[in-house]
């Protein structure tokens, strides 16, 4: 069967409620994914925090893996069209709502005016869509986006992914990731209107990371400390990338 790349398709996966309980289990319960929740939180936060920003997006939320987690923004609206990842993510908030309102929509077509916001970002969302889907995500956030706001996305490393997910079984992953490397990943940015600002590598020794994480019933806590003592090493092999742009203009 081959992986989901549709918006429908996507939209009847994530409405499953047994994919929505298991999401933060699978994200950040074990050492690997649980490090790249951090570091993608400390990224994302950072550059909120140096824009100051007024209005904040999040596209495709899910279950509020990110949303429960940004600081310093003073209004964000959080989108995602599952109710059930909605309904999820407003009750992770314990009630604190005040900053965030979450609004089921079509991220294809956004219910916002024009420069609306001065930061958007999605992770694990656009990745999942063939290139023609992908130029029309680029352009609605374009649109929504005030001049020179800022715009931050993950993508996969196709050097390091490609061979771990051989080893995998393609068959175990259901939807589909495009596959970069880091040219092709700014050029399609570049192109789609986006100034690249910053690439920042994340899991940076990706295939030793991995082969701790799987020992990690075996050596317990100490597998977390290699694996995040690992990630403070410079490598050039990351697994993921995330990417700060700007709407340029």
């Amino acid at each position: 069967m081959n992986p989901i790349d549709s918006r429908d398709g996507l939209k009847s996966y994530y409405q499953d409620r047994s994919v929505v309980d298991a999401y933060m289990q699978r994200r950040t319960a074990q050492p690997l994914n649980g490090l790249l929740h951090r570091r993608q939180v400390e990224f994302l936060n950072a550059q909120i925090q140096a824009r100051s920003p007024h209005a904040v997006l999040e596209i495709a939320c899910g279950p509020g893996r990110l949303t429960t987690a940004i600081r310093d923004a003073p209004f964000g609206v959080a989108v995602d069209a599952s109710q059930p990842m909605l309904e999820t993510a407003r009750r992770r908030m314990n009630g604190n709502l005040e900053r965030w309102s979450f609004l089921r929509s079509d991220a294809f077509v956004l219910p916002f005016r024009n420069a609306s916001f001065d930061v958007a970002y999605t992770l694990r969302f656009v990745r999942h869509f063939q290139i023609e889907d992908r130029q029309r995500l680029y352009r609605e956030v374009q649109r929504v986006l005030k001049p020179k706001g800022a715009f931050v996305v993950d993508a996969l490393n196709r050097q390091v992914s490609y061979p771990s997910r051989l080893k995998q079984g393609l068959e175990k992953y259901k939807i589909y990731d495009v596959l970069y490397d880091r040219h092709e990943l700014a050029s399609e940015l570049d192109a789609a209107g986006f100034r690249v600002l910053a690439i920042e590598g994340m899991l940076k020794h990706f295939p030793l990371q991995q082969r701790i994480n799987r020992l990690r019933f075996r050596l317990g806590s100490v597998a977390r400390f290699l694996i995040e003592g690992l990630e403070q090493i410079p490598g050039n092999r990351p697994s993921t990338w995330m990417v700060l742009c700007e709407k340029k203009g």
